[in-house]
């Protein structure tokens, strides 16, 4: 049986990039789609693989909402259990946006928070289970260069004062690398790594920002790599058993590095956990 890998963001840069490596790999993928246009592009761009000893599913979805995260994470399910198969090898989570201004989502969440760093939290946890019975699991989540410049502000978690792109950014990118370390912690029987993909030619830079921010986004990418470079980093530590005594620690072309030093305070690290939990139980009471 082939072993099964989760993506999110799997429809444009690093995670199609990933969906197209796992799919050589011989893995089956549950790839994570934001709109029919995107799932169909999806699906005639991994036609060719699809004739290999592999299958890939979709799974319509927006990860921007508590309530259509837990959507995603239902159609997941859905699949396995239509697959008759209680397991999952390895959880991507990379689907991330960069947003111009301070907007909110239905439930008061901001934006940028909420996808990147909520929907982690959220769908992580949700699938510890199928995590669980796998023989070798594994969850990647994809942080940046950028949360070394980026501090922690209990009072203002979300950015709701004094917004600003990047420093949101920035911040949603440090409570990624905070998660894995308090995760890597609470179950240490299931692997997890922190990603910096480094500087990468995606689109994240140029949805949900003005035009002033996607032209910055556009020239400051020119000399980045391709997707398919940090995608095959990912794929390796997805794989390779070496990487494992290596949970909770953040990677950057396969090799650890050591993160923002706050993210070492433990303190810290649980505190946005509970916090975390906190904001979250308080969007599933407006649903």
């Amino acid at each position: 049986m082939n072993k099964i890998a989760v993506v999110t963001g799997a429809t444009s840069g690093i995670g199609l990039a990933n969906v197209e490596l796992l799919l050589k790999k011989d893995f089956d993928v549950i790839a994570v789609a934001r709109s029919e246009n995107k799932k169909q592009a999806l699906l005639e761009h991994m036609k060719p693989l699809l004739k290999r000893d592999s299958s890939l599913e979709i799974v319509m979805g927006d990860l921007s909402q508590t309530k259509s995260t837990l959507q995603v994470i239902e159609g997941i399910k859905n699949v396995l259990h239509q697959r008759e198969v209680r397991h999952m090898d390895v959880l991507m989570n990379i689907a991330g946006i960069v947003s111009s201004g301070l907007h909110l989502n239905d439930e008061g969440n901001e934006l940028t928070f909420a996808t990147n760093h909520l929907s982690v939290y959220l769908l992580t946890t949700s699938l510890i289970p199928y995590l669980e019975q796998a023989k070798d699991p594994r969850v990647l989540v994809v942080s940046s260069l950028s949360h070394y410049r980026a501090s922690i502000n209990f009072r203002n978690l979300q950015n709701f004062k004094c917004y600003n792109i990047l420093k949101a950014y920035k911040r949603s990118k440090l409570y990624n690398v905070f998660f894995v370390k308090a995760f890597a912690k609470k179950y240490p029987h299931l692997p997890i790594f922190a990603i910096d993909p480094g500087l990468v030619k995606t689109e994240i830079g140029l949805k949900n920002t003005s035009k002033l921010a996607a032209a910055i986004w556009k020239w400051r990418v020119s000399s980045g790599t391709d997707a398919y470079y940090p995608a095959s980093f990912m794929v390796e530590i997805a794989t390779d058993k070496t990487y494992i005594p290596f949970s909770g620690q953040y990677f950057k072309e396969g090799k650890v590095k050591k993160s923002n030093p706050i993210t070492y305070r433990e303190d810290l690290a649980e505190r946005l956990w509970n916090e975390t939990k906190d904001i979250i139980e308080k969007s599933l009471q407006k649903m």
